[in-house]
């Protein structure tokens, strides 16, 4: 018996690590991602960082297209434990919503703006396409998509699903751009291609664009595809929670219903002789949300910060990178950016482009101070 929780705890491990370690090699180009045709490119591309004898040597003039300065673009993911964790978390929910006929659930990600949410979305969205790739090829188990944006009607909601989808018939001349067009329903073709396709999960961001009640008829859609075709929706933006939670309440009357549980609620006579009223406990949150906060340095935490420090500067690829170039900048590095994931990324990477173009080739407190991030 003990044996076996080892070897399982052992292959919980490993299914972990592969979780993590598939989120590292995000990539980096550039494509429009909320097309089929995007998102597929970007679900099976791997980053991997250039070696530096394949790259032109120090002191020559670097091209445009050199595999270096598009690599310093975006560099590879530094985790941490709440990206990790949060990442965990919902590869699990997905798991686990893949295996039920009802009681599914949606997840919500929230945080202040330059955090990483969206990356993270997008990393989830990633992480359960490829797992259902390697045993099925003819499917379209991911879309994601942007609120839009004009949100106030259920059809351009659905019209950015079928964007995604190839579904809109797009223009072909100058003409047929310029001219105004009425917005079909094409929540039937959606439908369909969704059901045909086996899709399985919907990412929304930008959730901050729209208001509860601009949400209110979309989230019934949402409900729709999630009842019929067993699809998680997860919703993503600053204050995506709030947003989320009062149009669930709209939606549903809940405050009706809270109402009738007051009214319903039995009477018991108390030990006194007293009549009580047992009043229902409040209603448990239906849509467990994924914090992602600016990451605060300690004093005494030589690991969070100092440890992301560490691996920005070990995915740097420079020909005359001194040692410690960064991590004994750490103090410094928190000031610039409070911990916010985007602009750490920002400093970095422009310092190491800088680097480059100028034939530095290191990343010096006076290089990184002349790097504008704004603040």
């Amino acid at each position: 018996m003990k044996g076996t929780l080892t070897s399982r705890a052992t292959a919980r491990t490993q299914r972990e690590q592969q979780v993590l370690a598939q989120a590292l090699r995000a990539p980096m180009t550039p494509r429009w991602i909320f097309t089929l045709q995007g998102w597929n490119a970007y679900v099976r591309e791997s980053l991997k960082a250039p070696d530096l004898q394949d790259c032109a040597p120090a002191g020559t003039k670097v091209a445009s297209g050199d595999p270096r300065k598009r690599y310093h673009g975006h560099l590879l993911l530094v985790p941490h434990d709440e990206f990790d964790a949060a990442l965990l978390k919902t590869h699990r929910l997905l798991w686990a919503n893949r295996n039920r006929r009802e009681g599914l659930m949606d997840r919500v990600i929230d945080g202040p703006p330059g955090t990483g949410k969206t990356f993270l979305l997008r990393v989830i969205g990633r992480d359960f396409q490829r797992n259902i790739e390697e045993h099925h090829q003819d499917r379209i188990p991911v879309v994601h998509i942007s609120v839009p944006q004009d949100p106030d009607n259920l059809v351009n909601w659905v019209w950015e699903i079928a964007r995604f989808l190839a579904l809109t018939p797009e223009p072909t001349t100058a003409d047929e751009l310029l001219q105004p067009r009425r917005t079909p329903d094409l929540s039937g073709p959606v439908y369909h291609v969704m059901e045909r396709s086996w899709t399985q999960l919907l990412l929304v961001d930008g959730l901050q664009r729209t208001q509860p009640e601009q949400l209110r008829p979309a989230l019934h859609y949402f409900d729709l595809l999630r009842e019929q075709l067993g699809i998680t929706t997860i919703f993503c933006g600053t204050g995506a929670g709030e947003i989320l939670h009062a149009a669930r309440g709209k939606a549903d009357h809940l405050a009706a219903v809270e109402k009738g549980l007051h009214m319903r609620a039995p009477v018991v006579t108390a030990k006194d002789g007293s009549e009580v009223k047992l009043l229902p406990s409040k209603s448990p949150s239906r849509l467990p949300t994924t914090w992602l906060d600016p990451l605060p340095l300690h004093k005494n935490d030589q690991e969070t910060w100092p440890g992301i420090i560490k691996e920005f500067e070990q995915n740097l690829r420079l020909h005359r990178l001194s040692p410690n170039a960064l991590v004994d900048e750490a103090v410094y590095l928190h000031q610039r950016t409070g911990g916010y994931m985007k602009l750490l990324s920002q400093l970095i990477c422009q310092a190491a482009i800088a680097a480059i173009e100028e034939d530095i080739e290191d990343i010096t407190k006076d290089l990184l101070e002349n790097i504008d991030i704004g603040g």
